[in-house]
């Protein structure tokens, strides 16, 4: 398979038992369908990719292709308003990163999980603060 950047031969990785594939060039991963969720079964996913994020987004202009079948990439973004825009193929479900990508969807989730746990508090103290006034609740 060849990198849908810049046409390299991409290379065959191994992480958590599951084959990846990188383009030493680009910096860039492809991921066949469900690879990535695999792969993102272990805590350290993330650091696969040692790329800057948006290194060849920002001067490759043109319609990439899927590695493996061959169809369109179509770009989506990641996660709402993440900023985080990945290619993925509509027809083998495979999905391009580009070099930093990885990292940046760490982050991107990692900052989820912070504010989940921020919400969880606020919310535990709201109900402390309901029982208590109902009388029902005495703090230890």
């Amino acid at each position: 398979m060849n990198c849908p950047k810049c046409q390299k031969v991409l290379e065959n990785g191994i992480f958590a038992d599951v084959v990846y594939h990188k383009c030493k060039t680009c910096g860039g991963f492809w991921f066949d369908k469900d690879e990535l969720r695999e792969i993102k079964q272990n805590k350290d996913w993330f650091k696969l990719d040692s790329g800057v994020a948006g290194a060849t987004s920002k001067t490759y202009k043109g319609e990439l292709k899927c590695p493996r079948c061959d169809e369109k990439l179509h770009t989506i973004e990641y996660a709402q308003e993440s900023g985080i825009r990945v290619d993925v193929c509509s027809e083998c479900d495979g999905l391009w990163l580009d070099a930093g990508e990885l990292k940046a969807m760490h982050e991107e989730s990692a900052g989820w999980i912070d504010k989940l746990k921020e919400k969880a508090q606020e919310e535990l103290i709201a109900i402390e603060l309901f029982l208590i006034e109902a009388g029902k609740f005495s703090p230890q």
